[in-house]
């Protein structure tokens, strides 16, 4: 029998965590309460606590779980959501249980190779050894013959990535790009360096998916084993699950299959609706019902109430962060083609009226990146022409690992995902300077780095130790000598590394002062710095999203013959307007565009806790809206002056 949670059981476990916090006590309404008791999809707002509420539902359930060889399924769209909840559950005496057998915590990529995928692989003699779409192309790439390069240079549309195997009809068919004939020497290349690449073990990423999915087909008892295994299936982030995926987890875990099956997310956030997969109906369907966590503890509701009319599901937004004194308005900063290029001083001379302890994450950022084409664009690239999306992040590590360690637990700034990469650098580092190196599938010796570090854990047999580990730091509320001693031990023990030879010593010497606030770990390479001495970093909205900042500026761009922030005015101004609705088989028209709009913006308006300003051209925001948006709204409009004459 399943695990009954109760309100008896939520007030015993939140006793148990806030014993000793004090004011910083967790609290749980009555919408967080019926999520956690109960299996109904829910519909969390930006900074709800969403991984807060999914671990403590997990925890409970573990405290109850008596199975010994049932479990529970949690599933994540990425990595970093993985991560977090590792990290949300980790510590827990209770919660560690369901990091390992019968548990299964990964992505739905991970779901499908582990239960589905590798075993039929194996099955079939195929020793799989690399799952990834870029090694999987350039092998394929280094195998053609140069009648076969030529013919696929011949269209664009003609892509090496696309000779892939998928399911249809019951069996498994290869796609050959620009479909040559049989008979022709490009086909016969093709052909021969997918055998090859399936023999030598490398694969796309949906091709495991196609490979699952004859499995289920071939063989139903499989999917009925899955179901009996994980009685309770959890998926977080499911606005960004595509269609197929969704349709995927619904052929093994059916609606009438007596399945515990709950949906997590924020469809008002499905940002990549539209970029390649179709996005999923079961929930971001506009008609979908689903169970809203509407109040945010991210931003004060102030902001609440002015982005509001950009939630394309209409959810009843809600702030409850304090407002600060004498902060700075949100504000609308209205350019013209002489001023643009003032845009972003004059954010940071209204981000500067913020306190120095509230100012620490500035970021701008904007739908369109740079030029992709049509007339007049209006990009990034437009406010800021140094900006570069392809410019990697640098990295600046402290001198030591215990350094960067207080650095995560001491320091508030930062985000969960920017402290995991600190520490899995140091990591890195530590086993740089310990001399240890990976044999590479391509059996060459190499060191270790960020890539490969989980094959390198994997292949010592410490993955779970680990992730337990950081998990651990990050959760550390101080670090002592005798505990960073502890610590020290454990990383060298987990990483195979002695901690007291050589250049590891200085490493991993105890150190009581963190990391330097100004040589942040993460430092991304756009960093805009202004007149006033105040460092912001201009992002993508896609880039941001996930994140919370302290000051965000939403900047106008274009696609097509469309201005985003422009068509977004009537919404912020009447959130009672109809919604505009994407359409997955037209995706490029205005309607469609213009709800990609409206969640962009959406995504990028709620990152902020204290400040959200918007940047508009003067000749897109006309003189009632401006009146209304200071009126009824609160926004301060800012007209940036004429530049004057040389």
């Amino acid at each position: 029998m399943l695990p009954q949670l109760d309100d008896a059981a939520i007030e015993a476990l939140l006793a148990r965590l806030n014993h000793g916090v004090g004011q910083d006590a967790l609290v749980l309404d009555e919408a967080r309460r019926s999520a956690i008791k109960e299996y109904q999809n829910v519909h969390a707002c930006p900074g709800a606590g969403k991984t807060t509420v999914i671990g403590l539902k997990l925890i409970l359930l573990a405290e109850k779980w008596s199975a010994l060889h049932q479990g529970i399924c949690v599933l994540t769209h990425t990595n970093i959501a993985k991560n977090e909840i590792l990290e949300r559950i980790g510590t827990d005496p209770a919660g560690r249980a369901l990091l390992s057998y019968p548990h299964f915590i990964g992505t739905i990529q991970d779901f499908t190779n582990t239960f589905l995928a590798l075993p039929a692989c194996r099955s079939t003699g195929i020793a799989v050894r690399r799952i990834d779409d870029a090694a999987t192309a350039n092998f394929l790439e280094g195998r053609l013959s140069p009648p076969a390069r030529t013919f696929l240079a011949m269209s664009q549309q003609r892509k090496i990535s696309d000779l892939r195997y998928r399911f249809e009809n019951g069996a498994l068919k290869l796609d050959i790009p620009g479909n040559p004939g049989e008979q022709t020497d490009s086909y016969k290349s093709m052909k021969a360096a997918k055998n090859a690449a399936i023999k030598n073990g490398f694969l796309f990423y949906s091709e495991m998916y196609a490979i699952a999915d004859q499995l289920l087909v071939s063989n139903p008892a499989v999917a009925e084993a899955i179901r009996h295994r994980f009685p309770i299936v959890l998926v977080d982030e499911m606005q960004d699950t595509s269609r197929y995926q969704d349709e995927f987890l619904s052929r093994i875990f059916p609606n009438d299959a007596g399945i515990k099956f709950q949906k997590v997310g924020d469809p008002d956030q499905a940002i990549f609706d539209g970029m390649g997969d179709k996005p999923n109906e079961s929930f971001n369907g506009a008609a979908v019902q689903l169970q809203p966590i509407p109040d945010s503890s991210r931003f004060t509701n102030s902001i609440a109430a002015k982005v509001r009319g950009l939630s394309t599901r209409r959810i009843n937004l809600i702030g409850s962060r304090a407002d600060l004194e004498n902060a700075p308005a949100c504000s609308i900063i209205v350019f013209d083609d002489e001023t643009i290029g003032e845009v972003l001083p004059k954010f940071a001379e209204i981000v500067e009226a913020l306190p120095a302890s509230n100012r620490q994450t500035i970021k701008v950022v904007g739908g369109r990146a740079d030029n992709e084409g049509g007339a007049n664009p209006l990009n990034i690239q437009t406010y800021w022409p140094a900006f570069d999306r392809a410019q990697s992040q640098r990295t600046v590590l402290p001198s030591t690992f215990c350094a960067a360690a207080r650095r995560c637990t001491e320091l508030a700034s930062g985000s969960v995902q920017a402290h995991t990469h600190l520490l899995r650098q140091c990591v890195v580092e530590l086993l740089r300077l310990a001399g240890k190196t990976y044999v590479g599938r391509n059996g060459k010796d190499g060191p270790v780095t960020l890539s490969n570090l989980g094959r390198y854990l994997s292949e010592k047999g410490t993955t779970v130790r680990f992730n337990r580990l950081m998990a651990e730091i990050i959760m550390m509320e101080d670090l002592a000598a005798e505990h960073w001693a502890n610590i020290a031990n454990q990383l060298g023990e987990v990483c195979d590394v002695n901690i007291g030879t050589g250049d590891v010593v200085p490493f991993m010497v105890f150190s009581e002062l963190p990391a330097d606030l100004d040589g942040e770990a993460v430092l991304p390479g756009n960093v805009f710095s202004s007149p006033n001495g105040i460092l912001m970093e201009v992002s993508t909205i896609h880039g941001v999203k996930g994140e919370t900042h302290d000051a965000t500026l939403v900047l106008e761009t274009k696609f097509g013959t469309l201005y985003d922030v422009q068509e977004m005015l009537s919404f912020l101004i009447d959130s009672d307007l109809e919604r505009p609705v994407f359409d997955p088989e037209h995706p490029k028209t205005n309607p469609s565009i213009r709800a990609s709009f409206m969640k962009k913006l959406y995504v990028g308006t709620s990152r902020a806790r204290h400040l959200v300003c918007l940047a508009v051209h003067k000749d897109r925001i006309s003189d009632v809206q401006r009146q209304a948006l200071q009126e009824i709204k609160g926004w301060a409009i800012v007209e940036l002056p004429p530049v004057p004459a040389i």
